[in-house]
């Protein structure tokens, strides 16, 4: 009788990408314990894809390495490589090697851990960057004056595994969201179906910013590094109508008419 052992399969699996714009291991680690310290839940154990495009000088692959891994986030590979010898200091390591097409890399979700600036258009509002350019002390300063772009809106399930982050911008789900799917947003959260997996709103530290679900079955809930746990939300609330806000650092939950 035969047994089956393995099976090879294509499957799309979505990944962050650290986008770096300096060489210097203590700043990328002081940027990057910045950046988890607003979302700590969502950020734990993530794995990550590092983008070293923007590396210009020479770089200790070995040291920026463990800086990362240090904050507790995974490294799966590194993309962005065009330097020979860069590409052998790394395939050393034993850190694979990732090549994508850099005109497209706009598509890539990413966490950017310096400024990033979005190009006016008619179609978007003014946007400013909501984080200043890491300074020589490695400080990470969020900016009072925060815009958005308009919403994204997704309209196929979210799935258990997948992350959807909506950078600068509300974002909204027409379908249902899975448990263990993460959905993160610098601006409001819609979700039009149940909502079973995490949600985490004003990401960038907006405190202002809601979520709002029309049916509550959340493993987690967050506005601004602030979190509820599925145990935390009152039994009255699952399954039902539900906005979630900030009202004096302290998560609330009311019910839509």
């Amino acid at each position: 009788m035969f047994t089956k052992i393995i099976k090879f399969k294509q499957n799309n699996f979505s990944f962050y990408v650290i986008y770096l714009y300096n060489n210097q291991p203590e700043l990328i680690y002081n940027a990057i314990k910045k950046k988890i310290k607003h979302s700590p839940l969502f950020f734990k154990k993530m794995s990550v894809i590092v983008n070293i495009f923007y590396i210009k000088n020479e770089i200790n692959w070995e040291k920026v390495y463990n800086a990362i891994i240090s904050t507790g986030i995974n490294i799966i590979g590194v993309s962005g490589c065009n330097n020979k010898n860069i590409i052998k200091i790394i395939n050393n390591t034993g850190t694979p090697i990732l090549f994508d097409n850099y005109k497209d890399d706009k598509k890539i979700q990413n966490i950017d851990i310096n400024e990033k600036k979005v190009n006016n258009n008619k179609n978007n509002i003014v946007s400013k960057s909501i984080i200043k350019i890491i300074k020589e002390k490695g400080s990470l300063l969020l900016n009072k004056d925060i815009y958005y772009n308009k919403s994204k809106i997704i309209y196929n399930p979210i799935r258990s595994g997948q992350q959807v982050y909506a950078y600068n911008s509300d974002l909204i789900i027409i379908n249902n969201v899975s448990t263990g799917a993460e959905l993160i947003a610098d601006g409001n959260i819609h979700i039009y179906g149940f909502m079973r997996g995490k949600a985490l709103s004003g990401a960038n530290g907006d405190r202002n910013c809601q979520i709002f679900c029309s049916q509550l079955f959340a493993e987690l809930l967050s506005i601004a590094g602030e979190y509820l746990l599925q145990d935390q939300i009152p039994l009255k609330f699952l399954g039902k109508s539900s906005r979630i806000y900030l009202k004096n650092k302290i998560l609330k939950i009311k019910l839509c008419n």
